[in-house]
This record gives structure tokens, sequence and C-alpha cells, in this order.
């Protein structure tokens, strides 16, 4: 029993200790803040690394045609002119075509032709010493015709043989192919011949196909020349092959014969003068020269390479200085959390190891990375100004350290801009897609403005037209899979979210609606309030209202405890509760708030609005109650815990909040009671303090107060009285028709 006691907590353990190490790594960042910063900066710089150009130590200086020279070019050493890359290429071609194909002769194809050749002749020797005739020459060597067995017969046979041998040794010498070998061969004059160890030359009409000799044979007079010819067609046998790896190694010779330079420039020559336009011979000069300068480079190179990668380290290096000491300075509250801190530095190295990929890897042009998908993601996570100073950065990194250039830098943070421009206060997930018409236009304007500064050729103009073109698609794809991943992961909230966020047919505002239909009515007048308070103060007023819409969701677990949704005529229950159970009650609307947000997944800004929505205010009405049983009792424990609203939104929907909840209990809510229940709120909440940490300024609460009263004023509208048509019911019953007809109207 001990013993299985021991192996079940022996993996127990191990697991501990695996679940321990994981907890101190997603820990460690947040308790050691400035370890954690730095490396994740240390990280983004070597992705960065990525932009540098590879193998780069010599970068040569590219001349075109019809260009008027930016400066006076001078040889610093001798040189020589090298031939265009067309017309060496075209000669080296000529050359090797006029290059003869080479054979080699098999000489044991003759040898045994021969011995053939011998055996038939003992044979008609033989014959004919015997006397015998030639009734079947089917046991006779060879297939010759019945005429020439006559002719071999009745003339002189050994002559024949002779003159057959004679003419087969010469045609051998000379060389038999076969005819698809020979139609290849004619197309050449001349071929090289490989026999015995030697080479020739031999015009290619000397090679004879065994089909001609044979052919020759059918035409040659009756008797003993059509003997020998037939002898000849009979024993000829392709004895000449094509040599291909011959051919190709006399190609070869031949094409790095040709020579590649077509002159020489001494050192101190002017090559081009400034302003000059250059023609074709200039422009030969000065590649010749660029492409010796390179040839001279590796002496050099490392060097040069070490300096050029010093340099793009130290631009690197300044460009994520200069948006740090920006966010330090303008946005101190991302850095002050980890994870806005990683999400930013895992975005920009992102697009850093892509902008690498698109450069170095798949040789892409630099107009096909995506900044405008950096800039829309930002926007869409944080705000614009962050987006566009973050979109230079990015662009004028890749521009300087790549080798974008500056019209890259120009025409890629104009783009930028338009994209952050078209998903500005976005209200529909459709708007996003603006950026496909606006950004495009915008390239296209920006790289015509600069094709005709400086003269560009319009084939290379109507290249980067079309990478910019397609720009935007990809910054489109990319940042609709983006966004809602960085949501995820990090717990943000974009306003496509938030306006999913305001369909009250949710299960959450559902069943808020059926459980607790006041809270509901609440939260509907106070998400209105504080929509409209974030936009006068330019807060997010989507997520103003979407906080507000479920500020008061943690009441659908004890709705019949808050006093909006008790039915007309029923008992208040705290009337039976002491006031430190009615207090913990309240307390627990805002935990259960918090808990049920967490429970249907809503953006961490939304459950922080619920818990900030009472900040620390004072549930006054059972604190005075308790303070009539108990003088000595704290102000402290019937505050609320807090924290207080950290956000402008936040602030806005406590403010919204607690105006709706004391305009509902004003008897006669006039234009002016209004302004001065707002007015009095809202100094009361300052005083008290729950407003400092928000951020919020005087003028942001005065514009708060004017954008809070038309509102109210048009919720709270006079009505109109009606009188009653029954005069049996006096002046009283009109006074109850009146309301009831009003409360209809209303």
């Amino acid at each position: 029993m001990a013993s299985e006691t021991h192996e079940s907590s022996a993996p127990r353990s191990l697991l501990a200790r695996i679940g321990g190490v994981g907890r101190r790594l997603r820990t460690w960042p947040r308790t050691h803040g400035r370890p954690a910063r730095g490396i994740l900066l240390g990280l983004v710089f070597l992705c960065g690394l990525t932009l540098f150009p590879r193998g780069e130590g010599f970068r040569p200086t590219v001349y075109k045609t019809n260009v008027a020279a930016p400066a006076t070019v001078i040889a610093k050493f001798d040189f020589p002119i090298r031939k265009s890359p067309a017309r060496l290429r075209t000669e080296r071609e000529e050359r090797m075509a006029a290059v003869a194909p080479v054979v080699q002769r098999i000489d044991s194809v003759k040898i045994a032709a021969f011995e053939e050749l011998d055996d038939l002749r003992r044979t008609i020797l033989d014959l004919r010493r015997n006397r015998l005739e030639l009734d079947d020459p089917s046991g006779v060597p060879g297939a010759l015709s019945q005429e020439t067995y006559l002719t071999l017969f009745t003339q002189d046979a050994a002559e024949i043989f002779r003159a057959a041998r004679e003419r087969l040794r010469l045609l051998y010498d000379r060389g038999i192919v076969s005819a698809t070998l020979a139609e290849r061969l004619g197309r050449h004059e001349h071929v090289t011949v490989l026999a015995a160890g030697a080479e020739r030359l031999s015009p290619s009409d000397q090679l004879a196909s065994v089909e001609q000799i044979r052919a020759m044979a059918a035409i040659a007079p009756a008797g003993a020349e059509r003997a020998i010819a037939e002898l000849v067609g009979e024993f000829a046998r392709p004895n000449t092959r094509f040599d291909q790896q011959a051919t190709e190694r006399a190609r070869r010779l031949a094409s790095d014969a040709v020579a590649a330079n077509i002159g020489e420039v001494a050192k101190g020559d002017t090559l081009v003068e400034v302003r000059q336009v250059i023609d074709e011979e200039a422009l030969r000069k000065l590649e010749s020269y660029e492409a010796a300068r390179a040839k001279r480079a590796p002496r050099l190179l490392l060097r040069e390479r070490v300096l050029s990668y010093v340099g793009r380290a130290m631009i690197l290096a300044l460009a994520l200085a200069a948006l740090l000491l920006y966010v330090v300075s303008y946005r101190p509250e991302l850095l002050a959390s980890w994870e806005d801190t990683l999400l930013l530095g895992s975005m920009l190295g992102g697009f850093f190891l892509l902008g690498g990929l698109a450069l170095n890897v798949l040789q892409l042009s630099p107009y096909l990375i995506p900044v405008a998908a950096f800039a829309v993601i930002i926007a869409l996570l944080y705000e614009e100004r962050l987006a566009f100073v973050s979109s230079v950065v990015l662009a004028a990194t890749i521009g300087l350290v790549s080798r974008g250039g500056l019209d890259f830098i120009v025409v890629i943070t104009l783009g930028a801009a338009a994209a952050i421009l078209s998903v500005r206060r976005l209200r529909d997930r459709r708007q996003i897609y603006r950026l496909l018409l606006f950004v495009p236009l915008v390239h296209l304007a920006a790289r015509g403005s600069l094709s005709l500064i400086h003269a560009s050729p319009f084939a290379e103009t109507l290249g980067d037209v079309l990478y910019l073109v397609a720009n935007p698609w990809i910054a489109t794809g990319i940042a609709l899979f983006a966004v809602p991943l960085s949501e995820s992961l990090f717990g943000k909230c974009t306003n496509l979210t938030l306006l999913e966020l305001l369909d009250l047919n949710r299960p959450l505002l559902r069943r808020l609606m059926l459980e607790a239909p006041g809270t509901y009515h609440h939260s509907l007048m106070v998400g209105t309030l504080a929509e409209a308070g974030a936009s006068a103060i330019d807060a997010n007023p989507l997520l103003a209202r979407v906080i507000g819409y479920h500020h008061d969701i943690g009441k659908t677990k004890k709705p019949e405890y808050f006093i909006e949704n008790l039915m007309v005529g029923s008992r208040n229950p705290h009337d039976r509760l002491a006031p430190a159970m009615s207090r913990l009650i309240l307390e627990s609307h805002v935990r259960d708030g918090v808990l049920l947000a967490r429970e249907s997944k809503l953006p961490r800004a939304v459950q922080d609005g619920i818990a900030q929505h009472h900040g620390t205010g004072l549930m006054s009405y059972f604190y005075y109650k308790a303070l009539r049983k108990d003088p000595t009792i704290p102000e402290t424990e019937y505050r609320y815990p807090g924290p207080r609203p950290r956000t402008r939104e936040a602030a806005v929907v406590l403010l919204s909040d607690q105006i709706d909840a004391a305009a509902r209990s004003l008897e006669e809510p006039t234009p002016s009671r209004l302004r001065g229940l707002v007015t009095q709120l809202i100094e009361k909440r300052v005083s008290e303090g729950e407003l400092d940490e928000s951020s919020l300024t005087l003028r942001d609460l005065a514009e708060l107060r004017e954008a809070f009263i038309p509102i109210l004023t048009a919720l709270f509208h006079g009505r109109v009285s009606y009188p009653t048509l029954e005069p049996s019911r006096g002046r009283a019953a009109t006074r109850s028709t009146a309301e009831s007809a009003a409360k209809a109207e209303g």
C-alpha cells in the first residue's frame, strides 16, 4: 500500500513542479518589470536586424540612359570596358553554334564487317572450285540478289570482292552514320571526327548513311558494278556515333574564349560629366566601372560590411528609442501594463520579421510590406495618434535600414495615415473595407508625384503601382486576422467588438431585461447618457455605452433588493434588514457583475468599467440609517470597495449612473433643476476625489455637464394635463386621470 501511495504521489509532485514553473514564468514579467521589458526590447531589436540586406558591403550606383548624371565620375583605377550582357550573350551563342559537332569512330564495326565479307568471299570461291550450282542461296552468308550471285559465279569474283573491300574501307575511314545522325549533322558544314586517339575536322557531307549507300546500289549499272555496290551496301554498318560530352565541352571552350571586354579605361579618365545625358557608350563605361569596383570590393568587404551594419543598427536603435520616448511621454500607462507592452512589442517585432521575409527571403518589392495593416491594428486596439507615430517609425526604419529609400517612406507613411483615417470612429465592420479605396488612391497620388519629380521611366512606375494597389488588400487581410487574435490573447477591446456587444438580444442583456426590468431600463438610460458624454470629451462613446448597458448586470442575482425593480405597492425588503446586510447586498452587485462579465467573456475594459462604476462612493442612505443606531460607526464601512474610475469612459459611466438615478427622484424635473442637479453631483464627485484617477479635466467636466442636460431634459419633459369628461368626480378625479394619461403618453 505504501509503495502504491509513493508511485501515485510521484507524478503529482512532477506535475506540481511543472505547474509551479509555468506560474513563475507567467508572473515573472509582472514582478520583474524592467528586466522583462528590456528583454522584450532586445527581441524587437533582433527582429529589426532581419531587415538588413543580406551580403551587402558594397552597393553599386545604378545609371540609366537618357538621364542626366547626378555627378562627375572619374575613374580611380584602370579597368576594362565590358560588353553589354546582351551583346556578350549573342556573341557566345554564335560562337557555340559555329562549333563543329564531335563524332567518334568505332573501328571494331569495320573489323567485324570485313570478317563477314571475307567469309562470303571464301564461300563463293569454294563453290566455284567445286563447280557447284547455287540453287539455294539461303546457306550463303549475306542477303544479296540472285543477279549478284550469278555475277559472282560467272565473272571474276576475286576482283569484285577486292573492289568492294576497298570501297568499304574508304567509307569506314570517312565514317558511316545512321539516318537520324546524318540528318542532324547535315545542318553543320564540318564535323570533328575522333579516331585512334586523334581528331580531325572533316566536311559533314563526307559522312554517309547506310540508307544512302544502299540507295546507290539500287541505281548502279548491272553486272560487276552492281555486285560491288550490293556487297558494299550489305556490309556497310554505322561506325560513327555522336559524342555529346565532347561536343558540349568544345562549345564551352568556344564560349569562354569570347572576350568580355571591348576596351580599356585608364585611371583619371572622366567617364561622365555632371548633368551630362548618359548615352549607351557612357552607360557601358559606367556599368563596367561599377562592376570593377564590385570586384575589388572583397579586399574592403569586411570593413564596409561592418560599417554598414553598425550604421543600420544605430538607425534601428534610434527609431526604437524615439517610439519609446513617445510612449513614455504621452502613453505611460501602456508601459505600466505588461500586456500592452507585450502586444506593442510583438506587433512591431512581427512586422519587422514580415518586412525581412518579404525583402531578403522572397525578394519582393518593399511596396508590398503592409505597414497599413500595422497602422490599422494599433488604431483599433489603442488610438489614432499612437498608430500614426508607430507607423511612421516602422516605415522610416524599413526605408532606412533596408533598401526601401526615401520614396518608400513617403508613400507608405501617407498610405498608413489614410488607413488610420479610414477606420477612425469605426461604427460598422464593413467600414474597415474603406481602406481598400482610400489607401490605393493615396499610394498612387504619392508615387505619381515622386515619379514626376524624378522623371522615372513609365515601366518602373507601373510596376510600383501594381504593388501599391495590392498592398491594401494584403493589409486588410492581415488586420482582419490579427485584430480578433489580439483581442483574445491580450484582452483588448476594439470598436468592432463593442458594436457586437450593443446588441440588446445578447443573453446577458436579455436576462437583465427579464429578471430586472427596472435595472434594464436604467442601464439603457445610463448607456445613452454615457455615450453622449464620451462623445463630448472625445473619449470612446461605444465603450462608454457598452459599459453603461452592462454596469448593473450583477443585480440579476438579487433583483428584488433594488428599488427600481419593485412592483407598485410592494414593500421595500431593506426595511426588514439591518443596514450592514443592506450594505453587503449593494456591494455584492458589483462583484457579481464582474463575475458575470468574466463568465460571458466580456472585454477587459468592460469588466473594469463594471468594477469601477461606483468607485469608492458612499452608500449614504444605509450609512445614515446605521449612524442613527451607532454614531461611532466609521464612514469607510459604508463605501464601495472600488477601485475608482481609471479611464475616462468608466468615469463618464459613474457620473451617468448617479445622475440618472438622482434625476428620477426629482418631483418636478425642470431644466433648471436638472442643471443644478447635474452640477451638484459632478462637483460632489470631484470634491470626494472619485475622479482623480480618470484623467478628466475641468474642461471635460464642463462639457460633460452640457452633454448630459439636453438628454435629461428630453427624458423628463413636461406633460400636459388632460381634463376629465366625468364631472361627477370633481377636481380630484381630473388630476388622477391626467396623471394616468400622462404616464400612458410618456
